[in-house]
């Protein structure tokens, strides 16, 4: 009976190796982009940049780490939206990039949110001679405190761990959103098309998702066999 059984688990596991080998191979890209790094609103983000000449895949990376593309986050410090923009930040940028009627509700409507993050942080990287490190240091905490810091050398070694990960986290999310969404997101010579809508549909999973879920299920038969 031992015998049996462990010939058994033998078999599951030559068979959850192969799956995981080819679903790897095929769809791996596909299961992490859907289900652990996705993208929204990839027209907008494209538009934006177009407009303010700025990396699609930097603006896609402080999304992630912001709000994970959720237009209706709120901080427990009251940054709003999809990039995360205080109200008090939001009224600056809106002077900047010519919203005369802006209100603080605008900041959860994922068209104006990407617009304003997107000029915000192209300005810091003008601000810091193209530095994202700076930039991003900026954006999370001040222009203030990215210009102490700064002035006392040791960007690079931030003694305040919240800037210090947020930073790092979004330089990683852009080489991960890089190498999943480059026919996606590099900017081209063509015209961008319409903004996809606020509240994104799917009415069926994709592929890609019913592949991890087919592989969760696999592993966790694997581990009740006894």
């Amino acid at each position: 009976m031992i015998k049996i059984r462990s010939a058994i688990k033998t078999l599951i596991v030559s068979f959850v190796l192969v799956v995981v080998v080819v679903a790897g191979y095929f769809y791996l890209p596909g299961v992490l982009g859907d289900s652990v790094f996705p993208l929204e609103y990839e027209d907008t983000i494209k538009k934006w940049c177009k407009e303010y000449n700025e990396d699609p895949f930097l603006v896609a990376g402080i999304i992630m780490q912001e709000s994970g593309f959720n237009p209706q986050a709120k901080s427990y410090a009251g940054a709003m939206g999809i990039m995360q923009i205080m109200p008090t930040t939001g009224m600056s940028i809106a002077k900047g990039v010519g919203i005369t009627n802006f209100s603080t509700d605008m900041l959860y409507n994922p068209e104006i949110a990407i617009q304003m993050g997107t000029w915000h942080i192209h300005v810091l990287k003008e601000k810091y001679g193209g530095s994202v490190p700076a930039a991003l240091a900026a954006y999370n905490a001040g222009t203030g405190n990215a210009d102490k810091w700064i002035r006392m050398g040791i960007l690079n070694d931030l003694p305040y761990g919240e800037t210090r990960k947020y930073v790092a986290n979004v330089q990683e999310y852009m080489q991960v959103y890089h190498k999943l969404y480059q026919d996606r997101l590099e900017l081209t010579d063509e015209p961008v098309g319409e903004p996809m809508p606020i509240v994104k549909k799917q009415e069926e999973p994709s592929t890609a998702v019913v592949w991890g879920r087919m592989l969760k299920e696999l592993v966790n038969v694997f581990y009740n066999v006894e």
